[in-house]
């Protein structure tokens, strides 16, 4: 039986112990099957201990693997409970824990945002406790919904913050998703509504969640857009990047046309 871990990191001080951190447990958690890429865009790459390979439309994802994505590649990986994560270009990713019940529902997932942005249309069953993670270097999303957006930035500057270059934005499209500060544990976890977004500035305590922008979909924002017109700022974000689920006020990360996850045709990467 696998152990549950949550990563807590006090400071940005300990970024490298949480990367660290979140390598060794996966590399303890490995060549459990967590899933599959079911929908592939440009290139992108999977690191199975110290073996780095090109991904492929169909590849399984073992618990484990850290998945990247180049400045033009996008993927979906669908988990063995039907839940899918999409990610989008300049991004990386930790399949950190995924535990399924005997019935084939989740029991625990958990999975690690290292840089950039990840869509999540998660499975819920009636009547479960919230077992879906997001972790990024200093906030946790834990889903109590099925559909939303992390982003993650460590050296990005914003209006407002002075010192601070790192931020994760969370916005909420579908459900609930509680978000809570790694870096200062004791602030009160955010509950975030359908509709609603909020950033984790540093290690300071969530900002209070505000709406979501009315400006349509698939605007095609690039990720430094997304940095200028961050979710703590006034400006408006537009439409999602993948898998038609953004409603207005959404991130993106790139000008390609969305990819759905219901894609199943293969796309062959350009390594």
């Amino acid at each position: 039986m696998l152990s549950n871990r949550v990563f807590r990191v006090p400071d940005r001080r300990f970024g490298l112990a949480f990367l660290v951190l979140v390598l060794a447990a996966s590399s303890a958690n490995a060549q459990m099957v967590a899933g599959s890429i079911t929908a592939l865009n440009g290139s992108a790459t999977i690191t199975r201990g110290a073996t780095k390979i090109p991904a492929t439309y169909s590849a399984p994802v073992d618990v484990g693997d850290q998945l990247q994505t180049s400045s033009t590649g996008r993927l979906t990986v669908t988990l063995t409970d039907n839940s899918q994560l999409e990610l989008t270009e300049s991004s990386t990713l930790i399949i950190s824990e995924n535990l399924v019940n005997p019935n084939g529902t989740r029991a625990r997932t958990s999975v690690t945002l290292i840089t950039g942005l990840m869509r999540s249309l998660v499975r819920v069953a009636a009547g479960t406790s919230p077992n879906y993670e997001v972790h990024t270097p200093n906030a946790v999303a834990s889903a109590r919904g099925t559909t939303y957006d992390t982003y993650y930035t460590g050296n990005t500057s914003r209006p407002g913050f002075k010192t601070c270059k790192e931020f994760t934005d969370v916005a909420v499209y579908d459900g609930r998703v509680a978000v809570r500060s790694l870096a200062n544990p004791t602030s009160p976890t955010l509950e975030v509504h359908s509709g609603q977004k909020t950033t984790v500035p540093c290690g300071l305590a969530v900002l209070p969640a505000t709406a979501l922008a009315s400006t349509g979909v698939g605007t095609g924002l690039s990720t430094a857009a997304v940095a200028a017109a961050s979710l703590g700022g006034a400006a408006a974000i537009g439409g999602g990047v993948i898998g038609g689920y953004a409603g207005a006020g959404g991130f993106s990360s790139g000008s390609n046309p969305p990819l759905s996850p219901a894609v199943k045709e293969p796309m062959t990467p350009t390594m």
